[in-house]
């Protein structure tokens, strides 16, 4: 038998995180904001920021909570937390994704709180509240032990996982910090994207594939810093190179990786980084 979602508890978790998104948003605008500034070049982190991470967690244990009541989770050997005689197992690649809702969402249309005032504070709990649903529900269907449903869950995870990437790309990229602070970031969170796109298939040591991922993306952000893009522009370059190397990863973990997919991924490859080069240089 297929349990379905418990949609009651997903609603309410995805209601409880919009709720703290639209008070972060009421903070953010407030130009007195709290910062704090370490010195140098380091970026000043906002209350904001730290409010986002609270969220993260909630969303974090939230997704936890759900998808090890999942029956096909019963017979997986889990990460687990010996604290004294009593022992936690979790499931920490089904935190990534639910975690990047929250803030992708807000890292990226953020931006445009100038330009599209109200306008922006909606979009942000439109995407957070969606991309959070679509995660919750998508992770508990890629358990399915029916082959289509599991399938469509998984290619839909993995659709949400490229948005995601490019909303964070972007407004990393936006920020024009020094390269030693953005490449760390981009390459963090392309570790921690692939490693949930990864996870999706068998294979063995997905978290060193994973971090080899998250170091190319971090080498090209150091030379994209070198490059006046556009924000917008600069994420589609990373999303483009992230997509290549984690498809050929995924086809090669799967035992489907031919030199035909390798040749698809490669024009498919050029062909978007000939067309943002054309609508920078034109």
């Amino acid at each position: 038998m297929n349990p379905a979602p418990r949609y009651d508890r997903i609603v309410s978790l995805v209601l409880l995180a919009l709720l703290g998104l639209a008070v972060v948003f009421l903070i953010d605008i407030n130009p007195n904001i709290l910062r704090a500034r370490f010195g140098g070049d380091f970026p000043s982190i906002t209350v904001s920021w730290l409010l986002i991470a609270s969220l993260v967690v909630i969303a974090s244990a939230g997704a936890d909570i759900f998808i090890r009541a999942h029956p096909q989770m019963q017979t997986r050997s889990l990460p687990t937390i010996h604290l004294g005689i009593v022992q936690v197992e979790l499931a920490p690649s089904f935190w990534i994704l639910p975690s990047f809702a929250i803030i992708a969402s807000f890292a990226f249309f953020r931006l445009f709180s100038a330009s599209l005032e109200t306008l922006a504070f909606v979009l942000v709990l439109i995407a957070a509240g969606g991309f959070l649903f679509g995660t919750l529900v998508a992770q508990h269907y890629s358990l399915d032990r029916r082959a289509n449903v599991r399938q469509g869950a998984r290619l839909a995870l993995q659709a949400m996982a490229l948005l995601l990437a490019f909303g964070v790309f972007s407004a990393i990229y936006y920020a024009r910090m020094r390269t030693l602070y953005s490449a760390t970031l981009i390459g963090a969170s392309a570790t921690l994207l692939a490693y949930a796109m990864l996870s999706l298939t068998s294979g063995r040591h997905l978290f060193v594939l994973s971090l080899l991922v998250g170091l190319t993306l971090a080498e090209a952000t150091w030379a994209l810093n070198y490059w006046a893009a556009s924000f917008l522009t600069g994420g589609a370059l990373l999303l483009a190179l992230f997509y290549i190397i984690t498809g050929l990863l995924q086809g090669h973990l799967e035992g489907t990786l031919t030199r035909r997919v390798i040749w698809e991924y490669g024009a498919l490859g050029s062909l978007m980084l000939l067309a943002v080069m054309y609508t920078t240089l034109r």
